[in-house]
């Protein structure tokens, strides 16, 4: 595999995280298949793209972790919210708890802020090392 190859494989793994979580309404786990699909066929060929491909699956694990733990916390506060209007009337009945549409819009920001870093390096054929990451797949 040619270096020009290896560069360009590595910039699709890098995308792949972003595309992923973007179409994440069918799956909330479509930023790590997308990645991990295209590490796994391309992981043999390369060192540079077994490299970056771990790296990029880490990182989209620790996203949906992060997405996950987000989500977990806007249902708590959901449930006290509902639970206390519930309980005491004394509100005012025309105010409500609105969840802003884009809970996890933080997470997806920081995902498409380092997966663009990501695949800047990996364009120019250095290996990124996400700051923010889980090690999980070594």
């Amino acid at each position: 595999m040619t270096q020009k190859d290896e560069r360009t494989w590595a910039i699709f793994i890098s995308l792949a995280g972003i595309i992923g979580m973007t179409i994440g309404l069918i799956s909330p786990v479509g930023n790590i298949i997308a990645v991990l699909v295209l590490w796994l066929i391309k992981r043999e060929q390369s060192t540079f793209l077994d490299t970056e491909g771990k790296e990029a699956l880490n990182f989209q694990i620790t996203m949906s972790l992060a997405a996950l733990i987000v989500n977990m916390i806007f249902f708590f506060i959901g449930t006290l919210w509902t639970l206390s209007t519930f309980w005491w009337m004394s509100y005012s009945p025309n105010f409500s708890f609105r969840f802003v549409s884009g809970r996890n819009g933080i997470v997806w920001l920081i995902n498409v802020i380092f997966s663009i870093i990501a695949t800047i390096k990996a364009s120019n054929g250095e290996v990124y090392r996400y700051p923010i990451n889980l090690r999980l797949v070594k």
